[in-house]
């Protein structure tokens, strides 16, 4: 079972923690990830772009899985903001929420959430990756998102498309979860699809609200 404790003692006075340096460890690890990718984030090079010594790493993180837990779990402060921002308005229809959030906005609108999804999207997929306890948290995020979604979805569809398409929520959930992770993908590998929200948009507004004859 893997531990997110280890039996290494740190000596009285080698490193002093500091919520900055934490902070500045990160921040670094987010831009050397990126930068890199996963394989190729290191301590040392964690190190190097924090500006820290070493053995400042070792201390606010015990391991490479730890660290990439920890931005995880950071990760969820960031996509709450993220959502907080779009979730429905007091009285919108599914229509138009989704128009406010995905056809009405910027479409290269810079976001961190990007960076650290594409870091747990690798973690996630490669089942050669070490760092078990760092992967597990993306997961569980996951879930969460597709949480989030589903309440989109609960409070704006209407009870009579529910009541006849149970399923229906939980299904437009994880398609817009499979949406962003397509983009992402595509992003990575240097290419990019020009009005791609609008299209998502207007995909997810159809599903929304198709016959449920054709879409359960």
């Amino acid at each position: 079972m893997t531990s997110e404790k280890t039996s290494r003692v740190r000596p009285r006075g080698e490193h002093r923690s500091s919520p900055a340096n934490r902070q500045r460890i990160l921040d670094a690890t987010l831009e050397v990830a990126k930068e890199f990718g996963y394989q190729g984030t290191t301590i040392p090079r964690v190190s190097q772009r924090a500006e820290l010594p070493t053995g400042s790493v070792y201390w606010h993180f015990e391991s490479k899985d730890i660290l990439f837990a920890s931005l995880m779990d950071q990760s969820r402060e960031w996509l709450d903001a993220f959502h907080q921002k779009r979730r429905p308005l007091p009285g919108e229809t599914t229509r138009q929420h989704i128009e406010r959030i995905y056809c009405n906005v910027p479409e290269f609108e810079p976001l961190a959430t990007q960076d650290f999804w594409r870091l747990g999207m690798i973690l996630s997929v490669d089942q050669s990756v070490r760092e078990q306890i760092s992967r597990q948290r993306f997961l569980d995020l996951r879930k969460a998102v597709v949480e989030e979604y589903a309440s989109w979805y609960r409070i704006t569809l209407p009870a009579e498309i529910q009541q006849k398409c149970p399923g229906r929520v939980e299904k437009l959930a994880k398609f817009t979860l499979i949406c962003a992770d397509g983009n992402l993908i595509m992003n990575a590998s240097g290419d990019s699809l020009p009005d791609y929200l609008r299209m998502a948009g207007i995909s997810l507004i159809s599903l929304a609200e198709a016959d449920p004859a054709v879409f359960p």
